[in-house]
This record gives structure tokens, C-alpha cells and sequence, in this order.
């Protein structure tokens, strides 16, 4: 990031605050008294940053979560999600493309289901498998999963989302 500041003759400098979970309102707080531009949300704040934020982006919105946020002019805070499409840029950078693959994705990823998640541009069909099906957003297309087998016959692709 630093580097690309300095080719831009921006003045500005990326640095990664340690935020103790249950702390992203405060971390937002701090953006609009520091008057910083924007950050970058890891987890465990995507969800909590989401919630705090202003107004979110159509996908942030979707998915109940943010991993980038841009402190407006006028004091706003906008969250959005660029997870999804950096996922689906990099498989096409990769030479694949995941339109009408069916993907299984393991993990409930903080709560979210295969369909919020996946993102929009992918066109994708399939499921999510969890450990926790407590933990999905979406009734009927989270399965709990132990052991052998799969929710979805024959997937395309599968995806390991867990944060860990």
C-alpha cells in the first residue's frame, strides 16, 4: 500500500492497529477524530464494522459484513466487501471460470450462508457445509457436516472459508 501511496505523490501512510474484539465501534470512532481516509477489516470485525458503518455498499449490505471502510468528506462511513470479488478475480486470473460451477463452501464464515457469500458476479450454484449449523444465516442450504459425504454431489469446486 505504501508503495503505491508514494507513486501517487499521495501522503499517506498504511499502518495495522491492533483492535481487541468487541472494539471495532470505538476503532471506527477513532477514523472520524483521527479524520484517517479508510481502513482495511480483518476478522473479527467484518461483521461488528458492518453494523457501525453509515451506509454499506450493495454486497457489504448483503452480506452483513465489510472489510474496507472510507471516511466521506462530509464524516460518513462507508463500508463495503471486496472479498467475494477478489475471490472470483483471482479464479479468472487463474484461467477459471467460476460461472455455473457448483462450489461447496466449508465453513459458516461468521454466520453467512453460500448464497450472501457468494459473490454476485460469480453465478455459481451450491452449498455450505458447517460444523456449526447454528452459526448460518440461511435455513435449508447449511448443512452440518461430520465425517464422510458431502451436501452437494459432485462439486466443481470446493472452498475452505474458515478464519482459521
Amino acid at each position: 500500500h505504501n508503495a503505491a501511496y508514494e507513486a501517487l505523490g499521495l501522503d499517506w501512510v498504511y499502518v495495522a492497529f491492533e483492535v481487541p474484539a468487541g472494539h471495532a465501534p470505538a476503532a471506527l470512532a477513532a477514523v472520524r477524530a483521527l479524520d484517517l481516509v479508510g481502513l482495511s477489516v480483518t476478522m473479527p470485525h467484518k461483521t461488528a464494522v458492518a453494523t457501525a458503518c453509515d451506509e454499506l455498499s450493495d454486497d457489504a449490505a448483503a452480506l452483513h459484513s465489510a472489510n474496507t471502510v472510507t471516511h466521506a468528506p462530509d464524516g460518513h462511513l462507508r463500508g463495503d466487501s471486496t472479498d467475494g470479488e477478489g475471490f472470483v478475480r483471482s479464479l479468472r486470473a487463474a484461467g477459471m471460470d467460476p460461472a455455473g460451477m457448483q462450489v461447496l463452501l466449508l465453513g459458516a464464515a461468521g454466520g453467512r450462508c453460500a448464497d450472501r457469500r457468494r459473490p454476485r458476479h460469480a453465478r455459481t450454484t451450491g452449498r455450505t457445509a458447517s460444523r456449526d449449523v447454528g452459526r448460518c444465516a440461511c435455513p435449508g442450504r447449511c448443512h452440518a457436516q461430520r465425517g464422510a459425504g458431502t451436501p452437494l454431489s459432485n462439486p466443481g469446486r470446493i472452498v475452505g472459508i474458515c478464519p482459521k
